[in-house]
């Protein structure tokens, strides 16, 4: 189940993205909003159910399954927290600075989550294609995105 809410959170961020590049030179604002919206907020509150929903069959997708799930759930609040933090900084129009701050910091936290992927990739026995690719190097293309749309937004 895990695996098929993975690909549900993707096609939002993915959409996003997208959008953001085709409103970015007419509405740098519009863009900013969107991608904030899809990356950060409908993405992180899926992640959430993901992780903690869902726990035991992401952690079997990830090959960190576990007895005690608990980091399983500190992440989840940790996607949902960027992810309602995203909504409201658009649907509350807090502005391009805070919908940049929340962009940024989403993104700053999956780099991390993708050097820890890629970390694991090369030191398990192992090899995953699958880690590599898609939870690390898609993670770090997607989150130099979303700084890009954060760092564009302010200056």
């Amino acid at each position: 189940m895990a695996k098929l809410v993975t690909i549900f959170s993707m096609l939002p961020g993915v959409v996003g993205i997208y959008l953001g590049f085709y409103y970015l030179s007419a509405d740098p604002k519009t863009s900013l909003a969107i991608v904030t919206f899809t990356t950060v907020g409908i993405t992180g509150v899926i992640a959430f159910v993901r992780h903690v929903i869902f726990h035991k069959s992401d952690a079997k997708r990830l090959g960190w399954e576990t007895d005690r799930p608990d980091w399983m759930f500190e992440v989840g609040f940790a996607n949902f927290s960027f992810g309602f933090m995203g909504l409201l900084s658009v649907f509350w129009h807090w502005g391009a600075e805070a919908q940049s701050l929340v962009l940024l910091g989403y993104a700053v936290y999956l780099f991390q989550a993708a050097i820890l992927h890629g970390y694991r990739y090369f030191t398990d026995e192992k090899k995953s294609p699958a880690r590599l690719w898609r939870s690390c190097l898609t993670t770090l293309l997607y989150a130099g995105m979303m700084a890009y749309f954060a760092c564009n937004a302010v200056l």
